[in-house]
């Protein structure tokens, strides 16, 4: 059967209406709850006759509210709740139980099993209504509240003016696939880069413009890697940072040249640059293959290695890279 929807209203402000997903193989019982959800203009009844079908439903609509009968001919209740609380995207969705069923024993399997609540068939208009807006309520704050920690936690991971990753993150991805390096017996590659004399740069076209050069640097550095692994992140000032895992020696300085030749092609005008009339950056690369045994802290000689390759590049003359195993 389609899905339903129900606008009427009872005094409840016109936001984004609360979806309420019913299971019911009854359409007797969907057209009594469609009823008595009628005169509430803030929620929308969407109706799935098929138990078996619940669970992908409820994955496509993404209801406040599940509202789930027990008995049904092709599965059980009681376990399709714990498919709810097992499946990543109804795992926090509020499952209110509607069963003819009063027991107290089959009450208590139902929160045993991850319901919410638990209706006898069929409650009262008001009291219906006051649970699926209490549990919805409920859920939509549940989300804000998610919603603002993941976003709060990318912008503590988010360099602000580049929009790249940040130091913070670059530290704690790097430690991550160093371990991961280790674990697998696999590479571990880090190229590390530097804007050529943009002292200068910023000294003498304006800090404006220094910052714009690094968002377009920081631009042409993030796409200059393809692989989901790979990250680019600002390390501070006017230095950049890429890992690559499980890189060879030949494909980490093909990366390193091909970030070269991305932010040459900028074009950016640089004429109190000793190097070239435009922007251009010197890179150092690092690369190991930790031993098994060897203690967290030696991620820092990657770092240590890579910066030594970039001092070398920029004392044998700028826009270049080396580096060393």
């Amino acid at each position: 059967m389609a899905d339903q929807k129900i606008n009427a209203g009872i005094g409840v402000p016109a936001k984004a209406p609360f979806r309420v997903l019913l299971v019911d193989d009854q359409a007797i019982i969907f057209e009594a709850v469609r009823r008595m959800l009628s005169a509430a203009n803030d929620i929308e009844l969407h109706y799935c006759g098929e138990g078996a079908k619940a669970l992908q439903m409820a994955s496509e609509v993404k209801p406040d509210v599940i509202l789930q009968d027990l008995i049904m001919p092709d599965v059980d209740g009681l376990m399709l709740v714990k498919f709810y609380r097992a499946n990543a995207a109804t795992t926090e969705i509020p499952v209110v139980v509607l069963s003819s069923k009063e027991e107290a024993k089959t009450k208590a399997e139902a929160f045993h099993c991850g319901a919410n609540d638990y209706l006898v068939k069929l409650p009262d208009q008001i009291e219906m209504l006051a649970r699926l807006r209490y549990h919805a309520k409920t859920h939509k704050t549940l989300l804000e509240r998610n919603a603002a920690v993941e976003e709060l936690k990318r912008i503590s991971l988010t360099d602000g003016l580049t929009k790249i990753n940040n130091r913070r993150h670059f530290d704690m991805t790097l430690l991550g696939e160093f371990k991961r390096a280790r674990r697998e017996k696999s590479s571990l590659a880090v190229v590390m880069l530097d804007v050529d004399h943009f002292k200068q740069f910023n000294d003498n076209y304006g800090h404006q413009a220094g910052d714009e050069c690094l968002v377009q640097v920081a631009e042409a550095l993030q796409s200059s890697i393809s692989r989901p692994a790979d990250m680019v992140a600002r390390y501070g000032g006017e230095e950049f940072v890429a890992i690559l895992p499980d890189t060879s020696r030949e494909g980490m300085l093909h990366v390193a040249e091909k970030i070269r030749q991305a932010v040459f092609n900028l074009q950016i005008p640089h004429e109190y640059s000793s190097v070239e009339s435009v922007v251009t950056v010197s890179l150092g690369v690092a690369q190991m293959m930790p031993a098994p045994e060897a203690e967290d802290s030696q991620v820092e000689l990657l770092i240590k290695l890579a910066d030594q390759g970039l001092y070398e590049a920029k004392e044998s003359g700028r826009n270049r890279i080396a580096g060393v195993n």
